[in-house]
Order: C-alpha cells, then sequence, then structure tokens
C-alpha cells in the first residue's frame, strides 16, 4: 500500500512515516519546510493551499493518506489564532474532500486535548470540551474531515513518550534532556494522560490502513498517571537524578494556554474492534533519544 504521511518532518508524523515504512509500507513522506527523515521519498506540501493539496495528491497517487500536519505547539496556536484554524480546522476538510474524490483512504491524526478534562478516561462517545485554541481548532478539524469524508478514520493520540523525530522531544524525551543537562522540569501533579509511544500510534494507524474502520478511534498507552509521576518515572528508568524535578499545581501558574486537568483515554474502541494493543509505557521511555535528531 502507498501511503502518503503528511506532517513528516514533524515529532510525531515523521517517526510515523519511518515506522510505516518499516512495516512494508511504501511511505511518501510530506512536508512543508522542515526536512523529513532520510531515505524516504519526500513531497513538498502547502495544505494551506488548495490547488497545492490537490496537485500533491495527484503526483504523488497515493492508495492512502495518513494525516498527520499540524500547528501543534499550544502557546503557537495561542499566538498565531488564524494560522492554527487554516491548519489544524480547516485543512483536515480540504484534504478529505480532495481524498475522497480521488478514493484514497484517509486516517487523520488528532488530540486528547479536545477534552476538557472534567473526567477520567474519555471515550469516543464523551462530549469534548477543548480549553486551548490548540485544542478547539484540532476537533473543528475532526469534524470537517469527518463530514468530507465519513469513511475516513481519526485517531486521537495520547501524550506522545519515547522515541520522536526532529529537534523536538516527547514528553519523556524533553524531561530526560533537560535532567542530563542538569535543568529543572516543572511538572503538574494535577494534570493526568496516558502516555502512548509512537510504535503503538503506528501500530493503530496500520490496522486502520489495513482493516477499514470508519469515525473516532482513541489510541492511548494503558497506564493513567500526572506529569509529575511520568517525570518521576522517566528519571527512574533512565537513571537519572530527579532532583531537578519540582511539583507544581496547574493554578499555581495561570498561562493563556490553559489545560485540562484530565485528558486520559480510554481506548477499548480500537482494542475491540482492531485488535490494537498499546505497548507497555517503560519500553517507551527507554527508547527515547538521547538526544534530538
Amino acid at each position: 500500500m502507498k501511503v502518503l504521511v503528511t506532517g513528516a518532518a514533524g515529532l510525531l508524523g515523521g517517526r510515523l512515516a519511518t515506522l510505516l515504512a518499516a512495516r512494508d509500507f511504501a511511505v511518501v513522506a510530506a512536508r512543508h519546510q522542515a526536512p523529513t527523515p532520510p531515505g524516504l521519498p519526500a513531497l513538498a506540501l502547502d495544505l494551506t493551499d488548495p490547488s497545492a493539496v490537490e496537485a500533491g495528491l495527484d503526483e504523488a497517487r497515493p492508495d492512502a493518506v495518513v494525516h498527520g500536519a499540524v500547528l501543534g505547539r499550544a502557546d503557537e496556536c495561542e499566538r498565531r489564532p488564524d494560522l492554527a484554524t487554516e491548519l489544524n480546522a480547516r485543512g483536515p476538510g480540504r484534504l478529505a474532500a480532495a481524498c475522497r474524490s480521488r478514493g484514497i483512504r484517509l486516517v487523520g491524526l488528532s488530540t486528547d486535548l479536545v477534552f476538557g478534562g472534567e473526567r477520567a478516561l474519555s471515550d469516543e462517545r464523551t462530549a469534548p470540551a477543548p480549553l486551548s485554541v490548540y485544542g478547539r481548532t484540532k476537533l473543528e478539524g475532526e469534524r470537517a474531515l469527518l463530514s468530507a469524508d465519513p469513511a475516513a478514520a481519526v485517531a486521537r493520540v495520547a501524550l506522545v513518550a519515547g522515541h520522536g523525530h526532529g529537534p523536538r522531544g516527547t514528553a519523556s524525551e524533553s524531561i530526560a534532556w533537560a535532567l542530563r543537562a542538569g535543568g529543572t522540569v516543572r511538572l503538574f501533579a494535577d494534570e493526568y494522560r496516558t502516555p502512548v509511544d509512537p510504535e503503538s500510534v503506528a501500530d493503530g494507524v496500520a490496522l486502520l490502513l489495513e482493516q477499514g474502520g470508519a469515525g473516532l478511534f482513541h489510541l492511548g498507552g494503558p497506564e493513567r498517571l500526572s506529569r509529575l509521576e511520568l517525570g518521576l518515572r522517566v528519571a527512574r528508568i533512565l537513571g537519572l537524578p530527579s532532583r531537578g524535578i519540582e511539583s507544581a499545581l496547574q493554578a499555581d501558574y495561570p498561562g493563556p494556554d490553559r489545560r485540562p486537568a484530565d485528558t486520559s483515554l480510554d481506548s477499548a474502541r480500537a482494542r475491540q474492534e482492531l485488535g490494537w494493543k498499546p505497548g507497555a509505557l517503560d519500553r517507551a521511555l527507554r527508547a527515547s533519544r538521547a538526544q534530538a535528531d
């Protein structure tokens, strides 16, 4: 199966492109500016330009598209809401319409931050209530994608830990890099997630490509824990000093990009319908890069 991966220069998209290629998919890595993983055919693609989207699909001629392109930094989304709306909210709908007209299978990636944090272990039936521009635009993008192509799938991905791609670190890598450098990491004891590794996400995406499945699927890791607990686990698993980890509460550090208290995911649908099983968290933490690519 020939698969076009958008956002293949990004933290998760780049890693997914590599992992899907290792699973014998014929991957074309689409990017806008930053470099994609070496060894993969690359395609320059501006997802804010409708004509470029159409031309890119016609040039690549994929059987399927994995849509990972995103304006993903919450603080940047707050500063540049128009760009976040264009890329995260409108872009998926344009891409979905173009894929549907060409008979191309589409799997879009979204986020656990579409939820407001009022409950633990949200499933696909839980009503979203995003608190940030990032979460709001990603929710709008989900809805635009599925409206334009009801046969497509959207995988909501939890906080990413383990081995990433490019200059940014995953949740575990950013902690490890700071601790190795002797820095201090402030982590919230009252922010709960279900961290998941890119390998598990790649497994879920591969199953959606191969088996089909429409609508929303949650891809969260096997454990619910706070950001503070995650940091302490990173230090223990990687043998790093935990004295640089500072426990904090969200109320003590208000900011423009509000963080939900609990966006842990219930991934029962993916487990039951796809046979998906996320990998162990400790294994993911051990796979974290020692430094950025």
